[in-house]
Formats: C-alpha cells, structure tokens, sequence
C-alpha cells in the first residue's frame, strides 16, 4: 500500500501534471477526424494520469481505499479538429480551492499546427471519491482528500410523474422520436422540440459493477443527435453523401445530478433550444429514471452542433450555413 508525502498531496491537488497521448481510433469515425466523445475520453485520460503519477491510480483508489474515482461533470470546448495520429499534450491544472468539496481540473489539450502548437480542447473536470462498500476494511484516505470523499455522487429531488410507466422489454430498447409507445417520455417530452427514447442501461456504460459512468452519457449525447437529424429527415449520412457536410461539435457539458443505476430503465431527451446565425444550434440533454413512481433526473448537459465542409482540408475546415430545409427541420416546422 503507497502512503502519499505532503508532496506528493500537493502535487495532486495544486501543480499541473502533462502527458502525451493519441486520440482513440474508435473516434475516427468520418475522415480521420476525432469526434467530441472521444475528446472527452483524452480529457478524463489525462486526469486519471495525474492521480496515477503519485501513486492514486483507479485500481489502488479502489481496491486499497475502498473509493471510485468518477468524473461528474464535464464543460468542454473545441478549438480546432484533433485527428487519428496527433501527438496531443495534455495539460492537467488543478483549481482546486481549500473549501472545495469536489476536485475541478482544468485540462487543455495543444497539438501542433504548421510547426507551431495549437489549442484544439479546452475543458473543466469535476471528480469525486464515492466510497464503496464491496472493499472490507479500506485503507484510509490522506485527511487532505477526504472532503472529496461522497457516499453518493449526487441526489435529486425526484418529481411528481402523472404517466404509469410501462415496463416492456422491448420498449427498454426502442430507439427513436415516437412516444405513443410510452407514457411516460410523452410526458416528459409534451410539446418540446424533442425526441427521446427509453433503454435499459448495459453492463458496459457502467463501471464498478453498478453506475453508469461519464463516458456512458457522452456515448449517449453523441447518438442523441444522430438520432435527432435521422428523425427529421437531414440523417448524417444524407448530409455526407448530398453535401458533403460533417457534423462538428463546438462545446458540450454535462453533470451528474443522481446516480443511474445498472439495467434501470433511462429515459433519454435531446431538446433543441436554439439556433444561432444559422450556423450553430444547441440541445439540451436530460436523463431520467423512474423510481417509486416518480421521475428521477439523473443527469443534465447541453451539446453545440454545427457542420463543416467536407471539401476542404480537416485544419482548414470551414462551416457550413444552414439552408432553409435545414432550419426547417432543425425547428420541427
């Protein structure tokens, strides 16, 4: 077991740490261009990277001292395109302040550009310590990072739900903008310019053998969209083979405001809330789950799409203005 030095604790929680890394090739998924999710991914990377470097990696945080390192909110920006084989500096500072009962990291990600480097992310990380209790007798913890330490990572207040949900197998897995099938996204939906769907959440958006984690609702907001657009007739793929646009993501955010449990039924909501210039749109994403009969929101966020032209070259790329199909669908007209 590694006893941390005072050093070591304010190394942690007050100097900034750096690691090179190479996007995930499972985010090249148009050109060689790396998708938001999989930026976020390098993000949450490079602070678990810190903890590593003095000794607090996830395994010892979990199996030694009995806690989960989870990140619980996400506020991420885009600069510029990351691509399949950058070398990409990451840049992990602390802003962590003495009366701060969660850890906020800010994460930069530079690569370079024409020989010069380039901010292509920018990004705030929150993390906590839940503790566990499948780990019997867990070390203790420094006293410095206790006040990190939660037994929940965050409770809502649940609402009153007037819908009876209905709990079908297959409807768990149904995809898609049609709420006849279930009462209770109709309601949480009513007359928003939305769609959602209600799915059972799987093993492998969890982790801990028990909550969903970060990357399981980014995955989510990234099939949100693609859902969206598909639903209103502009799908990705119509866009790329007709116009040769390429969604592109400007900023996203996302927090946790309850826990979503393994195999709970989730109710995803994409909600457009505006378009700006005709260029940009932002969503709203809400997750929610049933329990006692009452609606439960889990988790919140927002997502910043736009599209670029395909013709042009990805560290050139210039974004495209929506025309009046476009808008249309966008604004459910």
């Amino acid at each position: 077991m590694a006893t941390l030095t005072d050093v070591e604790i304010k190394k942690l929680l007050n100097e900034p740490s750096s690691v090179t890394m190479r996007p995930s090739y499972e985010g090249g998924n148009i050109n060689t261009a790396i998708g938001f999710k999989c930026d976020n991914y390098l993000l949450e990377a490079a602070v678990l990277d810190h903890f590593r470097a003095v000794g607090l990696g996830a395994t010892e945080l979990y199996l030694v001292h009995g806690v989960n390192f989870d990140v619980v909110g996400v506020d991420t920006r885009l600069h510029t395109v990351l691509t399949l084989d950058d070398d990409v500096l990451l840049e992990v500072v602390p802003k962590i302040r003495e009366t701060d009962t969660e850890m906020v990291f800010a994460v930069s990600a530079t690569v370079q550009r024409d020989g010069a480097p380039k901010k292509a992310v920018t990004s705030k990380l929150r993390v906590l310590l839940r503790r566990d209790t499948n780990i019997d007798d867990p070390a203790p913890l420094p006293a410095e990072l206790e006040r990190f330490v939660v037994d929940r990572l965050a409770t809502a207040e649940p609402t009153e739900l007037a819908a009876t949900p209905v709990d079908d197998f297959a409807g768990a897995f149904h995809r898609g903008e049609d709420t006849d099938t279930d009462p209770v996204l109709a309601e949480i939906i009513g007359d928003d310019n939305a769609v959602g769907w209600k799915w059972k959440i799987p093993y492998y958006y969890c982790h801990f053998t028990e909550r969903m984690q970060m990357s399981g609702y980014l995955r989510q907001m990234e099939e949100a969209k693609h859902l969206f657009v598909a639903s209103r007739g502009i799908s990705i793929k119509r866009m790329l083979d007709e116009r040769g646009w390429i969604p592109v993501v400007t900023q996203c955010k996302l927090q946790f405001t309850d826990e979503a449990i393994m195999e709970e039924n989730l109710y995803t909501v994409y909600t457009v809330e505006s378009v700006f210039k005709d260029m940009l749109y932002t969503s709203r994403l809400d997750f929610h789950v049933v329990r006692d009969g009452k609606l439960v929101k889990t988790a919140t966020g927002s997502i910043t799409h736009g599209y670029c032209h395909k013709e042009t070259p990805e560290s050139e790329w210039q974004m495209a203005v929506f025309d009046d199909e476009v808008l249309r669908a966008l604004r459910g007209e």
